[in-house]
């Protein structure tokens, strides 16, 4: 009832949503055992100070945006998405979203787990509003979405983390909200189901939904959102362009300058990769490109004993892991046993995906074995699917008259 007063304050068009001002603390109880001494005197132990989720908070968000929410835990971004949905009341301020509101955030969140998946599609649709008769036009389709087969007519107490979420998208998916909001759910599906989400987002996306994801994969927020707000201690510290705000969130983590995964070297290692970075074509560090990009890889290695013909090998992988591409160089070391190189892309001819790029050290030939590698995203094309970018232009041809006419 008091979110409902919050919103009636603010006029809103469906698919937009407003915050203003937007307060809110939980209290933390002790839940110390209490003496047969402490209840007769009335004597209660006081827990920790409320601790503040939200401090201030103003958005705006048009018909149609894509905002990806990002921070680090605790930062504020679960809280915003459950006053959205109009979970949690606020204490001040105010919050209205236009139109049908669905929200995916928590797995299994309003299913009953005696009831069976097919059950439970019927039960979080009639949440949202909807009539049989609409539900019976989607059943289908939701299933066919989920992909869990005969399952779907199994209870949903016996469904692993997996297929919980499977269902809970899927039903979400496909309910025709002016608005979604997505939590960080979607890190649980496999790698398929992940993708097939993306795309389903960007169907909602190109039917003029407004999306609000929050996440901590720079890929998929960069694939599928124009704009990014960064949360940090319940307050908003940016609000920008994508790129920018990734770059943003980057530094505030301290991993804009970062030399990547390190992957156990073998023992008989001579050279290894002490630091990588990737940076774009103003000479920034970012892991987030575009198709056509310019990409300088700047590479430190270091000698661990004597070596007589150093090398370093470069390799980018796909997301399943097999081979893109790879190059090898000669590398001369410094009088203290360093060099640092540095490879440059003159455009980046990779369409939108997660790609790992793996590098390692070696003394003659170069073998198989990696010791370190970065993930890097490039933001997905509208025109063009794949991997590798082969773009041309297409022609229209007369017809070939035949011979003797």
């Amino acid at each position: 009832m008091r979110r409902r007063t919050q919103a009636s304050q603010l006029a809103v068009a469906p698919g937009e949503i407003v915050l203003r001002d937007a307060t809110r603390s939980f209290s933390i109880r002790a839940d110390q055992a209490r003496t047969l001494k402490e209840v007769l005197l009335n004597r209660r132990t006081t827990g920790p100070p409320p601790v503040p989720a939200l401090r201030g908070v103003t958005l705006r968000i048009a018909p149609g945006e894509t905002v990806g929410m990002v921070g680090r835990n605790g930062a504020g971004k679960t809280s915003t998405l459950r006053v959205l949905a109009g979970i949690i009341p606020l204490q001040s301020g105010q919050v209205a979203c236009g139109g049908r509101t669905v929200a995916l955030l928590e797995l299994g969140a309003g299913f009953s787990r005696d009831f069976s998946g097919r059950e439970n599609i019927y039960l979080g649709g009639a949440l949202y509003g909807l009539s049989k008769a609409e539900l019976e036009q989607r059943v289908d389709r939701i299933i066919a979405f989920s992909e869990l087969g005969e399952f779907i007519d199994v209870p949903v107490r016996t469904y692993s983390a997996g297929m919980y979420v499977r269902l809970g998208f899927s039903i979400a998916a496909h309910l025709d909200a002016d608005t979604l909001l997505i939590d960080e759910v979607l890190a649980v599906g496999d790698e398929a189901f992940q993708r097939k989400c993306l795309r389903r987002i960007s169907e909602q996306i190109a039917a003029g939904r407004t999306l609000v994801l929050v996440s901590h994969d720079a890929g998929s927020i960069e694939r599928v959102c124009e704009r990014v707000v960064v949360m940090d201690a319940g307050q908003v510290a940016f609000d920008g362009p994508t790129a920018e705000g990734l770059l943003f969130y980057h530094r505030l983590m301290g991993t804009e300058h970062g030399s990547g995964e390190s992957v156990r070297p073998p023992p008989d290692r001579s050279v290894e990769v002490s630091e990588v970075e990737l940076r774009d074509g103003a000479g920034r560090a970012s892991r987030v490109f575009r198709c056509g990009d310019p990409v300088r890889i700047v590479v430190s290695l270091r000698a661990l004993r004597a070596v007589t013909a150093p090398r370093l090998a470069l390799e980018v992988r796909s997301q399943d892991g097999s081979r893109v591409f790879r190059t090898g160089t000669p590398v001369e070391l410094q009088p203290d046993g360093t060099a640092q190189l540095a490879f440059d892309i003159g455009r980046l001819g990779l369409l939108g995906g997660d790609y790992d790029l793996a590098l390692a050290g070696h003394d003659g030939e170069e073998g198989s074995a990696f010791d370190r590698t970065v993930r890097f995203a490039v933001a997905q094309e509208h025109d063009a699917e794949g991997i590798a970018d082969l773009r041309g232009t297409w022609e229209a041809l007369s017809p070939v008259p035949e011979a003797g006419r």
